[in-house]
């Protein structure tokens, strides 16, 4: 969900850990307008320790921004550009906003399997995505 070199930055702060027991807890979401091409990945997270200053147990957010278009060799892949990511903690005064602009990472994204309530995705670096809708789409008009 992030680009590499900032979820590594975030991992040595302590702030995000692969670790089951690590005494952190993560709930994400992910918002897609068609339209405009853009999707905006969101990361509640609440950890223990995270910061050198501050509470003994954190809690924010940590927000990606990311465009993409068709593949038009691939119609079951997008290709991405990371445009921004924020990290927020609440109670404190780390609010950073990494705009990446020109210089912001890049890749694909190959959908293998979707349907009305999943969607099962690989990234151009290998990583499996399992995405569950937790609400039913709309209809505007």
């Amino acid at each position: 969900m992030l680009p590499q070199n900032i979820q590594d930055r975030l991992e040595d702060m302590g702030v995000i850990s692969e670790q089951a027991n690590s005494g952190s807890s993560f709930v994400s979401s992910q918002a897609i307008d068609l339209k405009k091409r853009r999707v905006r990945n969101v990361v509640s997270f609440e950890a223990n320790n995270p910061l050198p200053f501050g509470r003994n147990q954190a809690k924010g957010l940590i927000t990606v921004d990311v465009r993409f278009s068709p593949n038009s060799g691939d119609a079951r892949r997008v290709d991405v550009k990371f445009d921004a990511c924020r990290l927020t903690v609440r109670d404190s005064p780390l609010n950073i906003n990494f705009p990446l602009g020109v210089v912001g990472p890049t890749g694909w994204l190959r959908t293998g399997y979707i349907d009305e309530d999943i969607r099962i995705t690989r990234g151009h670096k290998g990583s499996v995505f399992i995405l569950s809708r937790t609400a039913k789409r709309t209809s505007s008009g």
